[in-house]
């Protein structure tokens, strides 16, 4: 099964030079035995007692042929602004559209060129568009990424989106261009093989699953030019990789999606002392973690893509899954997460079968269960909003790596 799924898919100067010290006083690649899995994440004695617990029973959904949005606006288009409280977008055509969650405003963002319809994914800010990723568009217009398209690795930098970051194809370098001008070219490697990199929310740190120099294999941090690597989980199993990596909007955690040819695993480190959780185990493909902007709002789509693929999402209180759409229009349907609104609003898009073509786009509340249709047949859809100010990367210098 293993084949089915790519291997290779500001701070001040002061705060600077204290994430370099920790990390370089961190370093080491001993470890101490991870923790038992499907521990809770949240002890019994402190779960809520007063939150609503998820339900599917009661759910109040809208009716599959009544999407909110019945009709698309026939007007010029031009860079907007994103829409305070977030927004959907789509592309119908050859137009990119936006459209707040009520459907009560729609726009055309971008008329694309033939070339640019694909995969829309916005930065942090929501200000900038990486478009079928060799494009970039914002309210200064449009120019090459300096990437190809397929560059299926590649991610925005945080806190502000000012560069997007991906390892070259033979993953022994990690290459850095600047947004506004991609011909802006540096190379931020610290590992002897990248597999995937992301940023911490809060800048100045990346985060990377690979090979180090010494041919140890984990999950690894250092700053954002390169320097004071540090081991934050050590692989041991070599039959094992890490296939994804996530970032708690919080700054305190990291998810992990991880294979050993035998089942499919999704993982939290907590950051402060590098303890490791297992959340969930399948045989079929996880894949596309999605995160935030709440704390701890997590969700994972799990199947084949020539398959009906569904969608979990972590129940913080028991540390286990809820199945999104469950008593709804929604069941039955393929799924993937498309992105938080907030801790009570996950966009999903449904298809008869598989993760690609026209969608409709749905909104999942996992407090009561219900779906809204907010809209049908929409290409390449996306969530646009801002992401929450994090906290810093913050790992205790005496921490030892988590073992997998």
């Amino acid at each position: 099964m293993r084949h089915l799924l790519g291997r290779r898919a500001p701070w001040t100067a002061l705060a600077a030079l204290g994430l370099a010290a920790i990390v370089v006083a961190g370093c080491t690649t001993t470890s101490a035995p991870a923790p038992p899995s499907l521990v809770p994440l949240v002890p019994p004695e402190a779960l809520p007692v007063s939150t609503p617990a998820p339900t599917t029973t009661v759910a109040s959904s809208s009716d599959p042929n009544a999407p909110l949005l019945v009709a698309l606006p026939d007007t010029e288009c031009g860079y907007a602004d994103p829409l305070p409280g977030g927004e959907i977008t789509f592309v119908v055509g050859d137009r990119l559209f936006g459209m707040s969650l009520d459907a009560t405003i729609a726009r055309c963002l971008r008329q694309l060129q033939p070339t640019e319809r694909g995969a829309v994914v916005w930065s942090p800010t929501a200000t900038r568009a990486l478009v079928n990723t060799t494009t970039v568009f914002d309210v200064a217009g449009v120019r090459a990424s300096g990437f190809e398209i397929g560059a299926t690795r590649l991610q925005w930098e945080y806190p502000a989106g000012v560069a997007l970051v991906a390892p070259v194809q033979s993953d022994r370098v990690l290459v850095r261009r600047d947004a506004a001008d991609p011909r802006n070219r540096s190379e931020v490697t610290f590992l002897g093989r990248t597999n995937v990199a992301i940023s911490h929310p809060a800048g100045g740190v990346r985060l990377a699953a690979g090979q180090a120099g010494d041919g140890a294999r984990g999950v690894f941090a250092a700053t954002d030019t390169g320097e004071g690597t540090r081991v934050l989980v050590t692989i041991t199993d070599p039959g094992l990789d890490v296939l994804e990596l996530a970032a708690d909007p919080a700054g305190d955690a990291i998810w992990m999606i991880s294979d050993n040819g035998a089942q499919f695993r999704v993982h939290q480190l907590r950051l402060g002392d590098l303890l490791l959780a297992e959340l969930t185990s399948e045989q079929a493909p996880i894949s596309r973690l999605t995160t935030g902007p709440s704390t701890r709002s997590l969700a994972w789509r799990v199947g084949l893509c020539n398959s009906v693929t569904t969608v979990d999402v972590l129940d913080e209180r028991t540390g286990g899954a809820i199945r999104v759409g469950d008593g709804t229009p929604l069941a039955g349907q393929s799924l993937s997460p498309l992105g938080w609104l907030d801790a009570a609003r996950l966009a999903v898009a449904a298809r008869p079968l598989g993760c690609d073509g026209p969608a409709d786009v749905w909104i999942w509340n996992p407090l009561d269960g219900s779906a809204t249709l907010l809209v049908k047949n929409a290409e390449f859809p996306a969530v646009r909003l801002a992401a929450v100010p994090s906290g810093p990367f913050a790992v205790d210098p005496a921490a030892q790596p988590a073992v997998l």
